[in-house]
């Protein structure tokens, strides 16, 4: 009997030590150190604790001159927002702006942020698959096979023998994409979709702006300038692709 109370003696104090510990080290439930659970959740790289930098720094004077051909003797002025920055000569100016002072949560904050300001119709689309709901009345389908259309697609002996039992599974030897992130940029009434930039992006020819996606991150550049359409939009592309790579190397 003395021996039984020693043991649970002994195992209370060791279970209160750790729970001191837990608590003084901060790792007790909900006091666990921010970064180590952002680490463990997935959510490190698109952590709202990413800081942009100074807004000028994204627009390199001489990158600017050159790609806009310029000239040497272009005399450009730095004129710096909250969100925004432009180099400016004359009545001309060339800008960068960002949609907010952070980047958003998550891509799909971010993409629904986007759609709103530049394409509307992408978002009222996903709000009205979102609303269907499942008949009330009449015969169920789930797990007669109705559901499903049949395949029209004819596979050779040695594909289905790869796939066993199952007719849809997946044929040995190869892999199914990934589904996209977001889905692609459309035309709208006032905008051009535009491929290869960002996550998606869209190209304002009456603003001669360009709005790219680009993870959790929403901006804009665009040229004021005299000259072609084609080439200033060009000239919005190259920038933009620019500002993708200093928003991966965010060193400062």
């Amino acid at each position: 009997m003395r021996l039984n109370t020693l043991l649970l003696t002994l195992c209370l104090a060791g279970c209160g030590t750790q729970d001191r510990y837990e608590m003084d080290s901060g790792y007790a439930a909900g006091n666990g150190e921010n970064e180590v659970a952002k680490r463990v959740s997935g959510t490190w790289l698109l952590s709202t604790d990413y800081h942009y930098r100074d807004r000028c720094n994204y627009l390199p004077e001489e990158f600017v001159k050159n790609l806009f051909q310029l000239g040497e003797d272009v005399e450009l002025t730095k004129y710096t927002g909250l969100n925004d920055c432009e180099l400016r000569w004359g009545n001309n100016r060339v800008g960068f702006y960002l949609e907010s002072d952070k980047p958003f949560e998550s891509t799909f904050q971010s993409e629904y942020y986007f759609n709103k300001l530049f394409q509307p119709e992408a978002n009222k689309a996903t709000a009205q698959n979102n609303s269907r709901k499942p008949v009330l009345f009449g015969q169920a389908p789930q797990g007669t096979n109705s559901e499903v259309p049949a395949s029209l697609t004819t596979t050779s002996p040695e594909q289905d023998s790869t796939r066993g039992a199952d007719p849809s599974g997946q044929i040995e030897g190869m892999t199914q994409a990934a589904p996209p992130i977001t889905t692609p940029a459309k035309n709208t009434a006032t905008g051009v979709a535009v491929n290869d930039v960002g996550d998606k992006a869209i190209w304002e020819p009456a603003k001669k702006r360009l709005h790219v996606l680009y993870n959790n991150h929403v901006f804009s550049v665009g040229a004021q300038m005299p000259g072609d359409q084609a080439k200033i939009k060009q000239g919005c592309i190259g920038l933009a692709k620019l500002v993708i790579n200093s928003l991966n190397d965010n060193t400062d």
